[in-house]
């Protein structure tokens, strides 16, 4: 009968082990399942904060409009300072934004990843997040996926534009190893719990199986081959008092059982105790991770009601309240009066209607003061769709979120940035106006040497030995000024100040400018020379035909420059791509010259770089022409490549994308005429047009120019005038007739009343010449800016000091004609 109540006992003992082992492990799975799914859950409503909030900073009709060459420009760098304030203070992998092409086809836009950034119209990896997102629903990846950057899980938000279309997606990437790593930390940690857990629930049960043999064997004195073992266990009992109460239960066959019974209820507790623990502990994660928000509410629009979820204050979790009310009374304590009429805006029921009908979340930011601090604080609002309510909010969860260190933060940082901008637009500016003084106090003797150099030269008994020293001079004079002009086009374009225009030119007028001039220094030299156009290409471009002629000059010039007599020089023009209204043209430049070793090609575009000092004696070069090419070439966003064989010629080869105008093609071969001997006559020449009687007002300051630019006139048998300054100009015009005045030459920087505005005051005048009379700036100021301003105060044309008498002459007989 004993040993029947033994075995009934050990099973129902190893019966509770099992319920409890398997109780506490099936609320382990479904703990752990549970804190998976909330884990997630909160992951991706953070991931999904993050991407609605950077959407909603962001202009959908700007976002839209962006294309690949907008890089750089103002809207595209708002655009991309914005997320990269978000990748600078958020723990996220990348965030970008992307352009749906239409269907299941994605590219980059903006990214403002330093390192390895996606360039613009590249292809993004599609996923059915991505896709959702495209059709206006913000979204996040379920499953990783991998690109050239790694393996990760994104959240996508949709940027409308003023239509209610998607202009755009935010993507917010987060790496999957630290999503996977936060589920497997909470995975690890429930894990650890529930082996506790057993471990306790296993000594418990072992507990009580010692217990209750040992009070079997006292109530079993019968079986001896026990005896020893529970004499060893009551000896073990260090309380005399416990080991009676222990001989005294085993007496009552009722006690077993009540204590059994008694120690599952301990079992109980303790696993009621650790669930309570573990589900403490998830909270205490959630909270953590949404730490961000001080107070979240539940907003019902219809009813203008509320009801509190969390709240620092007075209000307790599941209090409903009156919702604008409320709002009205936290404006009024604690929003800055500044700040207060459009918080109250913001927080109307039908003011959020009307901003969540084309978004999905909306933010306000404003400043609060609480205990006599100033801080920024930031609203979230967010739709809540209900089944059956249409596309019309009936509820919003509203949260508010200190965002005072990262608000005080951008502005510090844009306040550092406006003050760096203004430093550097003010050292802009100083080295623009050095730039320009210089070059006019360099010009200014410059022009006297050439010009008086010029005259002596005309003289017709001037002895042979002092006409070739003149010519030398006058040769030494132009390759100075050829220096400094060199020096301050690489100085502007390294500084920046270099501007290109987009005016629509002529391709075919162009080349025609570039072959004449080429052609004569070919046929000057003995050189074959020949100009070919490849395909069709269109006659008129878009661009800056002023900056594309210099680079093809500096080339060809090189090209004329460095090949000896008898040798060749080549240009061919081809179209290699086209896409839509933009071509791509390609500029091939040949010749037989004594060509650039291997060695110094890659220093072909360091700025005064020679090859050695012999090419730089003989052929009289500073080394800037191929920096100056090089910077023009890139400032158009095209490429140039230079190979070259010593004593086997060179080859460059120009590739610049312009955008092109509907009409008519350029020819395909331009020819230009065989070289002749330099002693022979040309063929044929225009007889030049008469200047004989023409009266010309020269408006200078210096006499030693005034006397130059006279004298020039006077030898081409025109009449002069001079005025000493555009004051004096101005009223020696308004006084004479009609027509006594045929043109005027009109100095820029002029003590009393400078050049521009005798210009303007003689334009604007009542005078029946003011408008027609051609005036012509003669002048040191040679830079862009100095050009554009002349023709806006009303100046026909601008010459640059020093000017050659032939161009002076042309110029004016060009005008007077037309």
């Amino acid at each position: 009968m004993k040993r029947i109540q033994v075995s009934a006992t050990e099973l129902l003992i190893a019966l509770v082990l099992t319920v409890l082992v398997t109780t506490n492990a099936l609320l382990g799975l479904v703990l752990t399942s549970q804190s998976q799914t909330a884990m997630k859950v909160l992951i991706q409503n953070r991931m999904l904060d993050i991407a609605n909030t950077a959407a909603d900073m962001l202009d959908g009709d700007k976002l839209k409009a962006l294309k690949a060459e907008d890089k750089g420009t103002e809207n595209y760098q708002k655009i991309n300072d914005t997320l990269a304030f978000f990748q600078n203070n958020i723990d996220l992998s990348y965030i970008y934004c992307i352009q749906p092409k239409g269907g299941k086809e994605f590219v980059f836009s903006v990214d403002p990843t330093v390192e390895d950034p996606g360039e613009f119209g590249s292809p993004i990896v599609y996923t059915e997040a991505l896709y959702r997102a495209s059709l206006g629903k913000p979204s996040v990846d379920e499953e990783p996926y991998s690109d050239d950057w790694g393996r990760f899980y994104s959240a996508y938000s949709p940027v409308f534009d003023s239509k209610g279309d998607v202009a755009g997606i935010v993507a917010v990437d987060f790496s999957a190893k630290w999503y996977d790593n936060e589920i497997t930390k909470q995975t690890r940690t429930i894990a650890i719990c529930m082996g506790i857990s057993l471990a306790i629930c296993t000594l418990l049960v072992l507990l009580a199986t010692s217990s209750l043999r040992r009070r079997l064997r006292d109530m079993t004195k019968d079986l001896a081959a026990l005896a020893h073992d529970v004499d060893d266990l009551t000896t073990e009992l260090s309380d005399s008092e416990g080991h009676e109460r222990l001989q005294n239960s085993m007496q009552k066959n009722d006690t077993n059982l009540d204590n059994l019974s008694e120690k599952i209820r301990t079992v109980k507790d303790g696993l009621h105790r650790y669930v309570q623990t573990a589900n403490s502990q998830a909270n205490s994660m959630i909270t953590a991770l949404a730490s961000d928000y001080r107070s979240v509410y539940y907003l019902d629009l219809d009813k203008d009601e509320g009801i509190c979820y969390q709240s620092p204050g007075d209000m307790e979790p599941g209090q409903t309240f009156p919702f604008t009310e409320t709002m009205t009374q936290y404006a009024k304590d604690f929003v800055a009066e500044s700040d207060r009429e459009d918080f109250l805006h913001f927080m109307k029921p039908t003011e959020i209607w009307h901003a969540l009908e084309g978004k999905r979340l909306i933010t306000s930011l404003y400043m609060v003061k609480r205990d006599g601090r100033e801080s920024y604080e930031m609203a979230r609002i967010a739709g809540v769709k209900h089944p059956g309510a249409g596309q019309r909010e009936r509820a919003v969860s509203v949260g508010f979120t200190d965002v005072d260190e990262e608000t005080r933060k951008a502005l510090a940082q844009s306040s550092a940035l406006q003050d760096a901008l203004r430093v550097a637009e003010t050292a802009n500016s100083a080295k623009t106006a050095f730039l320009s003084n210089m070059s006019h106090e360099i010009r200014t003797p410059m022009n006297a040497i050439i010009g008086i150099d010029n005259i002596a030269l005309s003289a017709p008994d001037l002895p042979e030995a002092t006409r070739e020293h003149l010519e030398k001079i006058g040769a030494s004079a132009k390759h100075l000024l050829g220096i400094i002009n060199d020096i301050l086009d690489i100085s502007r374009i390294e500084s920046g100040r270099t501007v290109l225009k987009k005016e629509e030119f002529s391709l075919s007028e162009m080349l025609e400018q570039v072959n004449g001039m080429i052609a004569d220094q070919c046929k000057d030299k003995g050189l074959l020379y020949d100009c070919r156009i490849l395909g069709n290409l269109e006659d008129y471009y878009i661009g800056d035909d002023t900056k594309l002629r210099q680079i093809l000059i500096n080339i060809l010039g090189n090209a004329v420059k460095f090949t000896p007599e008898g040798g060749s020089v080549s240009l061919q023009v081809e179209k290699i791509t086209r896409f839509e209204r933009r071509s791509t043209l390609r500029f091939h430049i040949k010749d037989t010259g004594i060509g650039i070793s291997k060695q110094y090609l890659p220093k072909i575009f360091d700025a005064f770089s020679q090859e050695d000092t012999s090419v730089k004696s003989k052929y009289g070069s500073a080394g800037l022409g191929m920096a100056i090419t090089k910077g023009l070439v890139e400032m158009m966003n095209g490429d140039i490549t230079v190979e070259s064989e010593k004593g086997a010629g060179t080859e460059v080869t120009i590739t610049v994308t312009l955008d092109h105008v509907l009409g008519k093609t350029a020819a395909a071969v331009v020819e230009t005429p065989a070289p002749t001997p330099k002693d022979e006559p040309p063929l044929s020449q225009a007889p030049p047009k008469t200047l004989s009687g023409r009266r010309i007002l020269v408006a200078e300051d210096m006499p030693v120019n005034a006397e130059i630019v006279m004298a020039i006139l006077e030898m081409r048998d025109m009449k002069v005038e001079r005025a000493e300054n555009g004051q004096i100009a101005l009223d020696m015009f308004s006084s004479h007739p009609v027509g006594y005045y045929d043109a005027i030459l009109m100095d820029m920087r002029m003590p009393i009343m400078d050049g521009l505005e005798a210009t303007r005051r003689i334009r604007s005048s009542s005078h029946e010449d003011a408008k027609t009379i051609p005036i012509i700036a003669l002048t040191a100021n040679a830079f862009d800016e100095d050009v554009q301003r002349s023709m806006q105060a009303g100046i026909n044309a601008h010459l640059s000091k020093p000017v050659e008498p032939d161009t002076i002459c042309h110029t004016l007989e060009e005008l007077m004609t037309n």
